[in-house]
């Protein structure tokens, strides 16, 4: 048995270190901050754009489209399947914007996920520190990272596409900049509020840029917005339930689908064989020799029942809580 296959074997799960319960940062959102968010909508409107609405479903979207219900706009609104969604948000979705007298379209990518990994690179790391690890380790450990081609192939293109479709020349979106992460707080100092988008030709209006984490809880809470069911489920995040962009901190999205959605996991882990990849991202080792490893140690199938710890993390020591 080698080294690397012992260390598999021998590996503890890892010990989540007690924290107080987190607790929900509430702030009430100033009236001239909704009235900017109102602002943003009505000159992307000008003159005389049609607008739809990307919707996810979670947070940031609920808050969003409430606003533009209480701007009198009713836009259409696009919900994207990335294929990759837990259970129930599409109905969740239907009965949000039903309750909004608003039309939903649903979009799809013409690509499953695999198909987009085996073109562009796995979505681990986070958009920033993909990159910064592709710099380094391109061609050296067998596989790519792509957190930014995933999310543009998977959900930015269907949905641009529906855009189009529906005669809309502005796409709004909940997006709020640096408090999404460090790659969208740069584009938003480099393109505002409301930007054409070359590259689709399509204007793009983010009228929560700017809001905090405290402002859209406090919003939801004070206006009653419906919590996404897959919180029941113990889920952090809602979106692409295999997305690997926090999967080297202590409440990774790797480790929250073990424990609230096994099966989804399992297909994840085992049937579709990535496993091995965060395996290689964790050890630092090239996916060859970790491929060798699992095969000694008695093959993927009996790692995922037997030590499905191993793939919570795609570090060895996970950094603690979650920072964008």
């Amino acid at each position: 048995m080698n080294d690397l296959t012992k260390l598999m074997m021998s590996e503890p799960e890892y010990e989540i270190p007690y924290r107080d319960p987190e607790k929900k940062e509430l702030a009430d959102v100033r009236k001239d901050r909704i009235e900017k968010s109102i602002k943003i909508i009505e000159t992307a409107l000008k003159p005389n754009r049609k607008a739809c609405v990307a919707f996810s479903g979670g947070n940031d979207s609920s808050v969003l489209l409430d606003v533009i219900h209480k701007a009198g706009i009713k836009p259409d609104v696009i919900w994207v399947d990335t294929q990759m969604e837990y259970p129930k948000t599409e109905k969740h979705i239907e009965n949000i914007v039903s309750g909004y007298g608003m039309n939903l379209h649903i979009a799809k990518s013409n690509r499953t996920p695999r198909e987009q990994w085996a073109s562009t690179g796995f979505p681990m790391l986070g958009k920033m520190a993909a990159r910064i690890w592709m710099q380094k380790n391109r061609g050296k450990m067998g596989f790519c990272i792509n957190v930014s081609e995933c999310c543009r192939g998977i959900k930015i293109i269907p949905a641009r596409f529906m855009t189009k479709r529906l005669g809309c020349s502005v796409q709004i979106t909940g997006q709020r900049g640096s408090a999404d992460d460090r790659v969208r707080g740069m584009r938003n100092v480099k393109d505002g509020n409301l930007y054409f988008q070359v590259k689709d030709k399509i204007w793009v209006a983010n009228p929560l840029n700017g809001w905090t984490d405290a402002e859209i809880n406090g919003y939801k809470e004070k206006y009653n917005l419906p919590e996404h069911p897959a919180r029941e489920r113990g889920a952090k995040t809602i979106g692409c339930i295999y997305c690997g962009g926090g999967s080297q901190y202590t409440n990774s999205g790797y480790r929250v689908l073990r424990k609230t959605w096994p099966e989804a996991w399992y297909k994840f882990m085992v049937t579709w064989e990535i496993g091995p990849v965060i395996l290689a991202l964790k050890y630092k080792i090239h996916l060859h020799h970790i491929n060798n490893a699992i095969k000694e140690a008695g093959g993927l199938k009996y790692l995922a029942e037997n030590r499905p710890w191993l793939f919570d993390f795609t570090r060895m020591k996970p950094i603690l809580g979650y920072n964008k």
